[in-house]
C-alpha cells in the first residue's frame, strides 16, 4: 500500500522538506550562524509533525489538510483579508499606542527576531520569501497542528470540546513568544504583555479559521503574509533600499 495517496502530495511533501531546508541555510546565512548545525535543527523541527503521521501510516499532507485539493476549496479571498486585517490593526496598534518601534530600538533583535531584522537590514532582503515560508510552516504545524489538530483528531480525547485545543494552542503560542521577551528585556510590564496578547489573538483566530476547513492552510497563509507584510514594513521604516 502507497503511504502518500497521491504523486502531487508525494511530490509537495518533499518540496517542503527541500525548501525548509534551503530556508534554514539562507537564515542562518544571514545572521553568521552556524550554517549546516541550523539546517539540520530546522530540518528536524519541521520534519517531527511530517514523520509522526508517516510512522502511523497516514499521509501527512492529506492528515494536515496541506493537500492541493483542500486549498482549492478554500475561500481564498477571505483568508488574505483576514491577514490583512490582522496586519493593519497590529501595525495601528504597535506604532500608535505602544510607540513599539521606538522602544524595542534598545533590543531588537529579541523583540522582531535577529533573522526579520538581518533580512530587513540586507541587501539579500528578497530571501526573507523563502525564510519566512519554513519558520511559518514550522510554527503551524506545531502549534496548529500537533496540539490544535493532533488533539482533536485523538480517538482517545474525542470527548473533549474542539475548543479546547484551539484555545490550548493559542496559550502556548502566546507564551513561546512572550517568555523570551518577560526575561530577556526591561520594558514595562504592560509592553511584554502585548507580547502575549497579540500571537495568543492571532493564534485564536487562525485556530478556528483552520478548525473551518479541517486545513493548515488558512493558518499557514495568514501567518506567512503577516510576517511578510511585517519584513517588508520594517525594512520600509529602517530606510533600506530593496
Amino acid at each position: 500500500m502507497t503511504l502518500f495517496t497521491s504523486k502531487k502530495s508525494r511530490m509537495w511533501f518533499f518540496t517542503i522538506l527541500i525548501i525548509s531546508f534551503i530556508a534554514s541555510i539562507i537564515g542562518a546565512w544571514i545572521t553568521g550562524k552556524n550554517n549546516i548545525g541550523s539546517a539540520i535543527l530546522s530540518i528536524i523541527i519541521i520534519s517531527i509533525p511530517l514523520l509522526i503521521e508517516i510512522f502511523r501510516g497516514k499521509d501527512p499532507i492529506v492528515y494536515y489538510g496541506l493537500d492541493f485539493n483542500t486549498l482549492r476549496s478554500i475561500n481564498l479571498k477571505l483568508i488574505f483579508s483576514w491577514a490583512v486585517i490582522i496586519f493593519s490593526i497590529v501595525s495601528i496598534i504597535d506604532f500608535f499606542v505602544f510607540n513599539l518601534w521606538h522602544i524595542i530600538s534598545v533590543n531588537k533583535e529579541i523583540a522582531v527576531g535577529i533573522v526579520t531584522l538581518a533580512l530587513a537590514r540586507s541587501k539579500y532582503f528578497y530571501l526573507g520569501i523563502v525564510v519566512i515560508f519554513s519558520g511559518t510552516l514550522q510554527e503551524e504545524l506545531w502549534f496548529r497542528g500537533i496540539i490544535q489538530h493532533k488533539i482533536n483528531n485523538v480517538r482517545s480525547l474525542r470527548f473533549i470540546n474542539p475548543h479546547f485545543g484551539i484555545f490550548l494552542q493559542s496559550i502556548m503560542f502566546g507564551l513561546i513568544h512572550f517568555l523570551p521577551i518577560f526575561f530577556g528585556t526591561h520594558f514595562q510590564l504592560s509592553l511584554k504583555l502585548w507580547f502575549f496578547i497579540y500571537p495568543f489573538s492571532i493564534a485564536i483566530i487562525i485556530g478556528y479559521l483552520n478548525n473551518r476547513f479541517k486545513s493548515l492552510w488558512p493558518g499557514w497563509l495568514i501567518h506567512y503574509t503577516n510576517n511578510l507584510l511585517s519584513l517588508i514594513l520594517f525594512a520600509i521604516i529602517s530606510r533600506i533600499k530593496f
